[in-house]
């Protein structure tokens, strides 16, 4: 959809249009775009990947497998949405400490809310 960028707003509106991929999601090439557009952040910067997901992978095994490379360039967060999230799936792959690398949400229009955003900063920033 987009590189890195500070323009929140057009990005948002970019992502408004986009079509719903229904009944499930490409995680595993999710998790390699992010991986490659690791390259265009900053090196003085944490490497935290944070992964919105609220179904089952197409492919749990490239899923896997792909967690695991990106999980050698990044942190990776894992964020369920929902009931239909792979919660299962998620805490096999998340990094120790689970509960700072899992933030389980119920619904997407929490992902608004202060908790949650501090919740993230905290989280991935350990410095602030």
């Amino acid at each position: 959809i987009s590189h890195f960028t500070n323009d929140t707003t057009s990005l948002a509106k970019t992502v408004k249009k986009l079509p719903f991929p229904a009944s499930t999601t490409l995680t595993s090439v999710a998790l390699a775009e992010a991986g490659q557009e690791l390259v265009n952040g900053r090196e003085d910067a944490n490497t935290v990947v944070l992964v919105v997901t609220d179904g089952m992978p197409l492919s749990q095994e490239r899923t896997k497998t792909a967690a695991g490379k990106l999980m050698e360039k990044a942190r990776v967060i894992w964020v369920p949405v929902g009931g239909s999230a792979p919660l299962a799936m998620i805490e096999e792959l998340a990094s120790l400490p689970k509960n700072e690398n899992i933030i389980e949400l119920s619904a997407f229009y929490k992902l608004g809310w202060k908790y949650f955003v501090n919740k993230v900063i905290a989280q991935s920033c350990p410095t602030i």
